[in-house]
């Protein structure tokens, strides 16, 4: 009877058993799939997050005392209207062959003029002896031939220092295109200017299949590694021969503006459109690189600040020129930038520490 009853009790337990995994299995397994998609959906918001912090990897906060402290300065952006320039090459011509090619005219001019006077010499002399002869008869025939002689002579001189003359002035017009060339073969005043080093004559060199606009009268140049020292030179000329270098058109502009040294190397904005643009101009200052391309920082409030791609920007002489992107009355960082990035930087090392923690 015992026995009966403990196999009765065994039977309900299985059925128990099975009743009880038949009802609640769903609801684990509907739990687990909740639970599974929780994880899912915490690693998608853990993506994003990731995408935020890379979108927000481009600002950075700093406190208005740590910026005293870095000497960080901004400037409010004016709006700027710029002709879009094409970069080109300009050297500072040395002096010495002009000098050379005036010192050499002068020398066979004052030589034509010994010449001329002497020529002078024996003309007056020869009429003396013609009139003594007419007059008095004084004067033997041999000496009046024996003085026009020496007059043709003299004449033959003049001619011969004459031809020197003009054959030293067509090398230099050979040379030198006009006007250069008349100021040296004149001695002129802008000779005498560029001699005293007062103004300088640049050779401009344009890039391969380029050509200067008709318009174009006046370019900006830069010294190389010297941004704060720039110009502007006056079209004077288009040059005989093209460079035999960089074989692109070479032309002469004058500038009157800065001394500078003979055979400098400048940087040359020529402009190519006769369109101007309106955007903002970044001083160079503001700009700092990193992976490959120019950045800025913008003060976004006392605080916080965004950098800004200037990949779209337009170099030219006062800074890059950029119409998208940063506009008027925006803040621009001049002084600091440098010192955010690496800031910007640190913050990421911080973050991505506390993500492996």
């Amino acid at each position: 009877m015992k026995s009966n009853r403990r196999v009765l009790l065994w039977v309900i337990s299985v059925l128990a058993v099975i009743v009880a995994l038949y009802f609640v299995l769903p609801f684990i397994v509907e739990r687990n799939q909740t639970a599974f998609d929780a994880a899912e959906n915490s690693e998608g918001d853990d993506d994003e997050d990731n995408t935020l912090t890379h979108h927000s990897a481009l600002s950075v906060e700093l406190s208005e005392a740590a910026q005293e402290m870095a000497a960080i300065k901004s400037q409010k952006l004016m709006v700027s209207f710029f002709t879009p320039e094409m970069r080109a090459v300009a050297v500072v011509l040395p002096t010495q062959d002009m000098r050379l090619a005036r010192s050499r005219c002068t020398e066979l001019e004052m030589t034509q003029r010994l010449a001329q006077v002497n020529e002078q010499g024996m003309n007056k002399e020869l009429a003396r002896l013609k009139t003594l002869q007419q007059a008095t008869g004084s004067v033997a025939s041999k000496e009046v031939h024996f003085a026009q002689t020496n007059l043709t002579q003299a004449q033959a001189e003049v001619e011969s220092k004459q031809q020197l003359v003009k054959n030293c002035h067509a090398e230099i017009r050979h040379q030198w295109p006009q006007p250069i060339a008349d100021w040296v073969i004149k001695g002129s005043d802008e000779f005498n200017l560029l001699m005293a080093r007062e103004h300088t004559l640049l050779k401009l060199t344009l890039p391969v299949n380029q050509s200067l606009n008709q318009k174009v009268s006046t370019i900006r140049w830069q010294q190389n590694n010297q941004p704060d020292t720039v110009g502007q030179a006056q079209l004077v000329a288009a040059a005989f021969a093209a460079d035999p270098v960089l074989s692109g058109e070479t032309w002469y502009f004058l500038n009157k503006t800065a001394h500078l040294r003979e055979g400098s190397q400048l940087q040359v904005w020529v402009p190519n459109s006769d369109t101007a643009l309106s955007g903002v101009i970044i001083p160079y200052q503001s700009v700092i690189w990193y992976a490959g391309q120019p950045w800025a920082y913008l003060q976004l409030d006392k605080e916080r600040f965004q950098r800004i791609s200037l990949i779209d920007g337009i170099e030219s002489v006062a800074g890059v020129f950029l119409q998208h992107g940063i506009y008027p009355g925006d803040e621009i960082v001049t002084t600091g930038a440098q010192t955010l990035l690496s800031e910007e930087f640190k913050w990421q090392i911080h973050d991505e520490d506390d993500d492996d923690d």
